[in-house]
């Protein structure tokens, strides 16, 4: 009876493993056959999906504990099952974790990342249009008015001498030339004849700021740098959290160790290091101050309190497959930095065309209507009309020194813009090069969490604490991989202009 009850435990037994191992096999290969993440902005980007992240895609599902140091968190515990919350993206209830995605983090955070930058890109932009739109009605007439209205407390006027013709006598008649009383009132108009020549180029510099005031405030709130922002801050979370929960696994495992008596009866730990559990409490502390500081960090970005906990899901791996070539047949016409290079030379060039106006004479035409009681012997009530024109004879050389120093300027500027694209082109291909080599850095850590994860699971039944320990920790080193590809790929499109 007891044999017969033995051997169905044992058939039993067999049949629950058998049926573990089905499930276990359905679940990651559901896992493996999760759809992959949007294209993105650059050309030569893959939908494909790379094998191994999957398995690690469900140790996001639980928050982790960062609120009392040694307490072990239940993320390594989710394992390395596959499973993928059905309710991601969706809020916990009261008193739980809020659950929410990278994607749901950069649509909330926009506009609110954004508003102080786009503020003060609006001012500058606002700032430069002003003086352009200023320097433009240059090219418009002037309208003036004048008036004046004086009392003097002494006769203005002069005494007229004349000779009398036949006895030779002279007579004094005294004459008022000006009233002691006086009014002026003059309406005036200003049309620059050849100052409009200098007016042209003052608005091509005006035109030439406005236009890098416009790239870089496009740059700065380009929805490239909010993207990259807010997801550097989220993979940041996402590797403190991991980290926090190999240390808590790691203090456990060390608080767990046997102790041995000695002699003198003080226990001594089988490793003979005493420090090895307050070091492990330290790492326990440290990330979970760093825990809380990015989390609080992540929630003014959305706008919610600072101690909100968050539940962040694992993001599907950065897939592209840009190429060299592509990447070079992408235009850097949107770059920042070419674009003030370019429009610093149309500035010098204009300041050349500027000083050599320096030679040309000032010719306006002129009209007014004037009313005055100064002169009695003039009209009180008279227009008129003309052109008025001037010129220095001579400077001493200074209009000369003034068209060398344009023209020296004009050739730094031009060269300034040469040294410009050679150093953004280097700067692609150096980028590109690096994004290359954290692709592979990212698919190899990939792969190898993969195998690490069903090597854990094929060696531990019962998970231990350095087996959680390390799930932790494969877990950090495929999310820096990851996240540094993500870096280089976003570093690669900050070259080819922003994205509004």
């Amino acid at each position: 009876m007891l044999a017969r009850r033995r051997k169905h435990n044992r058939c039993s037994t067999i049949a629950v493993a058998v049926l573990a191992a089905i499930v276990v096999t359905d679940k990651t290969a559901a896992a493996q056959d999760l759809p992959s993440a949007g294209p993105l902005a650059l050309p030569g980007l893959s939908s494909a999906r790379l094998p191994g992240f999957s398995g690690f895609s469900s140790l996001s599902a639980s928050a982790v504990t960062t609120g009392i140091p040694g307490q072990a968190s239940n993320v390594s515990a989710a394992g390395f099952s596959g499973e993928r919350n059905s309710g991601e993206g969706q809020p916990a209830p009261s008193g739980g974790p809020r659950r929410v995605t990278l994607q749901q983090v950069q649509q909330q955070s926009a506009n609110r990342l954004a508003s102080p930058v786009a503020r003060m890109s609006q001012l500058s932009v606002e700032a430069a249009k002003q003086h352009r739109l200023g320097v433009e009605a240059d090219y418009f007439p002037k309208f003036g008015a004048t008036f004046l209205n004086l009392h003097t407390t002494d006769f203005l006027g002069q005494l007229v001498q004349v000779r009398r013709p036949f006895n030779g006598s002279v007579l004094e008649i005294p004459a008022q030339i000006v009233n002691q009383n006086l009014t002026i009132a003059a309406l005036t108009f200003v049309q620059p004849i050849t100052p409009l020549f200098e007016v042209r180029q003052a608005v091509q510099i005006a035109r030439a700021d406005e236009r890098i005031a416009l790239a870089k405030a496009a740059a700065a709130v380009s929805k490239n740098a909010r993207d990259a922002e807010i997801e550097k801050t989220y993979f940041k979370l996402l590797i403190a959290k991991r980290q926090l929960t190999s240390a808590e696994w790691k203090l456990k495992n060390s608080e767990s160790r046997p102790l041995y008596a000695s002699a003198s009866s003080d226990l001594i730990p089988v490793s003979g290091e005493e420090a090895g559990p307050i070091n492990a409490r330290k790492a326990v502390e440290n990330a979970a101050t760093t825990v809380r500081e990015v989390t609080a960090t992540l929630n003014r970005a959305m706008g919610w309190p600072e101690d909100t906990q968050l539940d962040l899901a694992m993001p599907d791996p950065l897939i592209e497959n840009i190429s060299l070539q592509e990447v070079s047949q992408k235009s850097t016409a949107g770059n920042a930095v070419l674009v003030e290079a370019e429009q610093t030379v149309v500035k010098a060039r204009a300041a050349s065309s500027i000083s050599k106006m320096a030679y040309i004479p000032t010719v306006a035409a002129v009209g007014g209507y004037l009313f005055q009681n100064a002169l009695p012997a003039v009209n009180s009530n008279f227009g008129y009309g003309g052109v008025i024109a001037s010129y220095t004879l001579f400077d001493f050389g200074k209009r000369e020194h003034a068209v060398k120093e344009a023209h020296a300027q004009l050739e730094m500027a031009e060269t300034a813009l040469q040294l410009a694209k050679i150093k953004v082109a280097a700067d692609v291909q150096k980028s590109y090069l690096e994004l290359e080599r954290s692709r592979q850095l990212s698919h190899l850590a990939q792969k190898m969490g993969s195998s690490t994860a069903l090597l854990l699971k094929a060696s531990s039944d019962s998970e231990s604490l350095e087996v959680k320990a390390t799930r932790a920790d494969v877990e950090v080193e495929m999310l820096d991989a990851d996240f540094a590809h993500r870096q280089a790929f976003n570093h690669l499109k900050a070259l080819f202009g922003p994205e509004r």
